[in-house]
């Protein structure tokens, strides 16, 4: 796993963004399955905008969000937190980024959902810093959709939702998910850092 954190490390310091294929393997993909799964029954409508600013609207973006928290599950907990943690100390060593918290949920697309272009980073609030993708969708198809688009400056960089693929990139990148025509399924968060 080392040298797959320095790929993602180093794709931040370089280009601003990393897309790392079988990040993890089909035995962790496996357990945030059974996660997602035990969660279903606290998946709410999400929405844009932070706290008053909240608005729920489906013509621009039509996922659904349980979210999850260390102590929660083990297999979460040795599996995915703790990479992020790496991850996260990996990215203050080499980009001086500060980072110090963070947040992540699980997202359901469902068939004919999207989220139109958007930045992660709030106009009000700059504590996100790098955004965090991980698929969960075995036996992805080119037809399913649900493909995430990250623009860069002269550049748009097309990521496939295949499970096990790891996505980081700058919060503050424009990017958009385009239809799915399946459910997509990923654990989606933020490395953040907070002032006290």
């Amino acid at each position: 796993m080392t040298l797959k954190i320095e790929q993602a490390v180093s794709g931040i310091y370089s280009s601003r963004y990393a897309i790392i294929e079988d990040f993890f393997d089909e035995n962790s993909v496996n357990a945030f399955l059974l996660a997602f799964q035990n969660k279903q029954k606290l998946f709410k409508e999400a929405g844009t905008g932070k706290k008053l600013d909240l608005k729920k609207n489906k013509s621009v973006r039509g996922d659904k969000i349980a979210w999850i928290n260390k102590g929660e599950s083990n297999e979460l907990d040795t599996l995915f937190f703790k990479v992020m943690d790496e991850i996260q100390l990996e990215l203050n060593r080499r980009c001086f980024m500060g980072l110090n918290n963070s947040e992540f949920h699980f997202a359901l697309y469902e068939p004919g959902t999207f989220y139109k272009k958007h930045q992660d980073a709030f106009k009000t609030d700059d504590s996100r810093k790098v955004s965090v993708i991980v698929y969960l969708n075995k036996n992805w198809e080119q037809n399913d959709g649900g493909e995430l688009k990250i623009y860069l400056d002269n550049a748009k960089v097309t990521v496939a939702p295949k499970a096990g693929t790891l996505v980081v990139f700058e919060s503050e990148l424009e990017h958009e998910v385009v239809m799915s025509n399946v459910d997509r399924l990923s654990i989606t968060g933020w490395l953040k850092s907070v002032k006290p």
